[in-house]
């Protein structure tokens, strides 16, 4: 029986400005949690990740390059996509971490808000983003440059541009405080399964 897990995930450095609550099934792989995530912030996938829970490492092998770099204390490193939620035996409360974008400094606090039953027939509703703040980050930066530039909106008001992803060729404005549930939802199942795409189809995993 699926269950619905409702994560609060977090920004590090960015906790009050970025934000999400993502409710998924239990039956859900931790590769398509962690896609889930990152299209809530609508991150373009272009880089590694990995979610660390209880010293494991839920992370995808590019011929080792990621496995040299782990924590001495993480016993070990499991594709994600060989691994359902519910295989963690999560209960409220707990918490995860997962990083983006290795030496740039995207690391999410995850927590795990509630579990509730799975209505029949519901399946195809989730992941879905039940609350939250802020409009996204931005590829190819870090934390603190979008500290700067929330510093700069607040002093002048003018808003900083860049080439968004769902937009090609066009810059778009970043304003921190935007944030449209409604169409982070309408575009949700789409960017995972681009981002699946792109993680899962790149070569076999060792």
């Amino acid at each position: 029986m699926a269950n619905v897990y409702k994560f609060r995930v977090k920004l590090q450095e960015l906790e009050k400005y970025l934000w999400r609550d993502i409710e998924i099934s239990s039956l859900s792989t931790m590769s398509k949690f962690a896609y889930s995530i990152l299209a809530s912030y609508q991150a373009q996938g272009s880089h590694l990740f990995g979610i660390t829970y209880d010293n494991f490492r839920y992370e995808f092998d590019y011929d080792g390059e990621v496995f040299d770099s782990l924590d001495d204390d993480i016993e070990d490193v499991i594709p994600p996509n060989t691994v359902k939620l519910s295989s963690l035996k999560l209960k409220v409360g707990d918490k995860l971490e997962m990083e983006y974008d290795y030496g740039a400094g995207w690391t999410f606090d995850i927590e795990l808000i509630s579990i509730s039953p799975m209505q029949k027939g519901t399946g195809t509703h989730y992941p879905y983003i039940t609350d939250g703040a802020g409009w996204g980050i931005i590829e190819d930066t870090c934390p603190g440059e979008l500290l700067d530039y929330i510093k700069q909106i607040d002093k002048t008001g003018v808003l900083p541009k860049y080439e968004h992803h769902y937009i090609p060729l066009c810059e778009v404005e970043w304003d921190y405080i935007r944030f449209d549930i409604e169409t982070l939802n309408a575009l949700l199942k789409g960017e995972v399964q681009k981002l699946q795409d792109a993680y899962e189809d790149f070569e076999e995993w060792e």
